[in-house]
C-alpha cells in the first residue's frame, strides 16, 4: 500500500494515499482531495470517478491522524495536528510524486483549513481551490468566547454547528441510515487526542485558520481560482465577502457531496470548464 514518510518536523508520520489517473489520457491537472476531521479518503468516493472521467489525475490522502495514516498521541496544544503541518505533509507528498504545478485542491469541513493554507503558501503550485462547507465563518471574538477552554471546545463546537445547520444531518430516510452509522463509527475509531488537537489548532489557537479574520488574511496569498459550496448560506458567507463564487446545496446537511453527489458534481463540472481546467 502507498505510504509516504512525511518530512514535516516532529513525530514520525506516514501518510496513506491513493494516486489515480484516467487510463486513456495524460492529465494536465491534478486534483488533491482533503477530507474533514474524523473522515478519510473514502469520503471522496462520490467525486473520484467523476473527476477521473473529466481527465484529471486524482490524489486522495488520509491526513495525519485520520484513516490509515499515522496518528501520534498528543496534548491538545502540542502543535502536531495544525493545518500548517497537514499542509506541509501534503505539499511534500505532491513533490514526492513530481507534481509541481496545475493542482486543484478540493477540501471539505476541517480539511478546508489545510486547503486554504496549502493554496496560500504554494501560489505557483495551486491553481484552483474548491471549499465545501469551509469552517472559517466564526469571528475571533466568537472563538474566544466559545473555545478558550480546551475541555469544552468540542461540546461548544457541536452546539454552535448545530445552531447554524451544519450538524446533525437532517433525516434522509432509511436508505441513508448506513451513512449516518458510517460517519459516526469513523469518528469513534479516531484517537480523541488527535481530535482535540485539531479543534484546538483551528479555533482555540489565536492564529487558528478556523477563525474568520485569520483565514481571510491568509487567503490574500492565494492566486488560485476559487469556488465555495455550502450546505447553507451561513457557511459560504465569509468567502462571498472575499468575492469568491459561492453556491449552496441545501436540505441534506454537511455531507451534501455524498447525498446530492450528482448535483455537486454538476456544479464542479461547470466551474472546472469555465475556468479552463478541463
Amino acid at each position: 500500500m502507498p505510504y509516504f514518510p512525511s518530512p514535516t518536523p516532529g513525530p514520525s508520520v506516514s501518510i496513506y494515499y491513493i494516486d489515480e489517473s484516467p487510463p486513456s489520457s495524460t492529465p494536465t491537472h491534478t486534483c488533491l482531495l482533503i477530507p474533514g476531521i474524523t473522515c478519510d479518503l473514502s469520503d471522496w468516493s462520490w467525486q473520484v470517478p467523476f473527476l477521473l472521467s473529466k481527465g484529471f489525475r486524482v490524489i486522495t490522502p488520509d491526513p495525519r491522524g485520520q484513516g490509515r495514516s499515522s496518528a501520534p498521541p498528543t496534548a491538545v496544544d502540542e502543535g502536531i495536528y495544525t493545518p500548517e503541518n497537514l499542509s506541509s505533509d501534503l505539499s511534500a507528498l505532491l513533490a514526492h510524486l513530481d507534481i509541481t504545478s496545475n493542482v486543484i485542491v478540493i477540501g471539505h469541513s476541517l480539511g478546508t483549513c489545510t486547503s486554504v493554507h496549502l493554496a496560500a503558501t504554494n501560489p505557483d503550485l495551486v491553481v484552483g481551490l474548491v471549499l465545501l462547507d469551509p469552517l472559517h465563518s466564526m469571528s475571533s471574538a466568537t472563538c474566544d468566547e466559545l473555545f478558550s477552554d480546551p475541555a469544552t471546545t468540542m461540546q461548544n463546537l457541536m452546539v454552535s454547528f448545530a445552531a447554524k445547520g451544519l450538524v446533525p444531518i437532517p433525516p434522509l430516510g432509511p436508505e441513508w441510515d448506513w451513512h449516518t452509522t458510517w460517519i459516526q463509527r469513523r469518528g469513534m475509531a479516531m484517537d480523541p487526542s488527535s481530535i482535540g488537537a485539531m479543534t484546538y489548532a483551528c479555533w482555540t489557537n489565536k492564529n487558528g485558520l478556523g477563525r474568520k479574520e485569520v483565514a481571510m488574511e491568509l487567503s490574500k496569498g492565494a492566486k488560485a481560482k476559487r469556488l465555495t459550496l455550502g450546505c447553507s448560506e451561513y457557511w459560504v458567507g465569509t468567502d462571498r465577502e472575499m468575492g469568491v463564487e459561492t453556491v449552496t446545496v441545501e436540505g441534506v446537511g454537511h455531507w451534501f457531496h455524498h447525498v446530492k453527489a450528482q448535483e455537486t458534481n454538476k456544479i464542479l463540472e461547470g466551474w472546472l470548464e469555465r475556468e479552463g481546467f478541463c
